[in-house]
């Protein structure tokens, strides 16, 4: 089985197990000598060795301990940058898949875990654990030695050849769960629709369908981890039976074997097929979270695995656009547009609903690939403000904040966008809730609220979608004023359809026959 682990991490897992294993066979090593002396010599301890004994025991026990611990972090470490890459296949392109790329994070990652976490720390820990217990006891007691040879291999022969079998069927099982995952995802969507066309009785049949496929799944996999427990208990039973049999007709009819290497052989058969144990069970559980694995890399290939087509450079201008083309055949939006935008100042754009301006927008903050082309911007960090930001789960200071600023801060953003009144009225002020998009604003009031959001961060680029739809016109001459003083240090590129807009913009492009060009009277 491939780990698919870099080097230096395989590396540090041997030199750990191998001191881990060293310590162990030290600590039999004195506690024999000790045992020998008491009941062969019927000679009390000798202190230097008790001491040792304690510390080889102590020393396995935290190379142990931390063995688990760096394991761990390692796998957290790997499972993190795994999700940066289904994360980073997030695009327009990919939001009809949304629900595939919910269970590749939150499901099979996790389940996945387990593999990079126990799975390859225990099989190169096992792995190290065998070749030196078996080297140690050539040293001790061949015999033993040989029927640790002979008996070993049946362990992992038979988990290879479970192992396959559990592999396929938790590829099925986990193709189950995204289906009925995704079933389950739309129904709640379109629960309204499912009422009034009264399609229940064909739902339920559906959910039904694809639950008890995915218990069918599921219990065949138990079945096989019952069967592959008893064989493995079995296994180890016997290997452990045989050594202590040859051991003990050493001792009683050969008289061929010292006390010191009994014990020692005893202390080390258990160990040797216990780590057989969990090599086994592990390779159960390891061919499950590679069965998850094999999901996440599916869907990640079915995503775009075009590179990122903005670029960032401090020295261009704010935006930089170079043979782009927006669209699709018969349905294009733009084609081969060239243009570049200051990098100060307040950029208007118009044209017919429809047309693809929001669209341009969304092209420019990295969400909707174009079809040919690139994008150069002078700064990653871009302020976004569309009627399309969901509130959920967080505070009006959060969402403001982002765990950024202070309260006296966003207090200050909101009294100049002349929210603080509104939100004074309300129970637990700026610290109210927002759960499942329930905000107590007005639709202007969201508007000021999402501004507010991206002018206390003060960002070189702000890219806006209608900013003063839903306002009355105080209000839209209050955010005006904003946009006027924010435009001397920073970009505004804004899809606009009142007309007011125009009158801070230094720039005004229009939307017409696949192009975007500067209206008339402009230059």
């Amino acid at each position: 089985m491939k780990l698919n682990m870099p080097i230096k991490y395989l590396i540090f897992y041997v030199f750990m197990s191998a001191l881990g294993v060293l310590s162990f066979i030290m600590f039999g090593h004195y506690l024999s000598m000790v045992l020998e002396d008491i009941v062969i010599e019927g000679a009390a301890p000798a202190a230097d060795a008790l001491v040792w004994i304690a510390l080889f025991f102590i020393l396995y026990a935290l190379l142990s301990a931390l063995y688990k611990v760096v394991g761990a972090r390692v796998a957290n470490r790997r499972i993190e940058a795994l999700t940066h890459r289904v994360v980073s296949r997030i695009d327009d392109q990919t939001r009809k898949h949304s629900e595939s790329m919910l269970n590749a994070i939150f499901v099979h990652l996790e389940k996945y875990r387990p593999f990079e976490k126990v799975f390859i720390p225990t099989v190169i820990q096992t792995a190290v654990k065998i070749t030196v217990i078996i080297a140690a006891m050539f040293l001790i007691h061949r015999n033993a030695a040989f029927i640790m040879l002979f008996t070993a291999p049946f362990v992992p022969l038979y988990y290879v050849l479970v192992g396959l079998r559990t592999k396929d069927e938790s590829e099925a099982q986990a193709a189950q769960f995204d289906e009925l995952g995704t079933l389950f995802l739309n129904l709640i969507r379109g629960k309204n629709t499912v009422k009034y066309t009264g399609a229940e009785n064909t739902v339920i049949a559906k959910l039904k369908q694809y639950n008890e496929s995915y218990v069918r799944e599921t219990m065949h996999i138990l079945k096989y981890a019952f069967q592959s427990t008893l064989m493995l208990e079995f296994i180890t039973i016997l290997g452990i039976g045989l050594i202590a049999l040859e051991v003990g007709l050493q001792i009683i009819i050969f008289d061929g074997i010292t006390f010191y290497a009994a014990f020692f052989t005893l202390l080390l058969a258990p160990e040797f097929y216990n780590a057989l144990k969990v090599l086994g069970i592990e390779f159960h559980n390891g061919k499950l979270s590679q069965g998850h694995l094999e999901r996440i890399e599916e869907w990640l290939d079915t995503a775009s695995d075009r590179s990122d087509y903005r670029t960032f450079d401090a020295s261009t201008q704010s935006v930089a656009l170079r043979n782009v083309s927006i669209g699709h055949g018969q349905g294009m939006l733009l084609e081969n547009v060239d243009m570049a935008l200051p990098k100060t100042g307040f950029v208007a754009i118009t044209g017919p609903s429809g047309i693809g301006k929001s669209t341009f927008i969304r092209t420019l903050l990295g969400l909707h690939r174009p079809e040919t082309g690139t994008v150069a911007l002078s700064e990653e960090g871009v302020g976004y403000i569309s009627d399309e930001v969901y509130f959920s789960d967080t505070t009006i200071h959060e969402y403001v904040s982002d765990g950024e600023y202070e309260e006296a801060d966003v207090v200050r953003i909101l009294d100049q966008l002349g929210l603080m009144d509104s939100l004074d009225n309300l129970e637990e002020g700026i610290n109210t809730p927002i759960v499942n998009h329930n905000i107590p604003l007005s639709g202007g009031e969201i508007v000021r609220l999402k501004m507010a959001r991206v002018l206390i961060r003060r960002p070189r680029i702000i890219l806006m979608d209608e900013p003063t739809e839903f306002l009355d016109a105080t209000t839209e001459a209050l955010i005006m004023e904003h946009l006027a003083e924010l435009k001397q240090e920073a970009a505004i590129v804004a899809v606009v359809h009142r007309r007011k807009l125009l009158k801070i913009a230094d720039r005004h492009y229009t939307f017409s026959n696949r192009q975007i060009t500067l209206a008339k009277g402009e230059s």
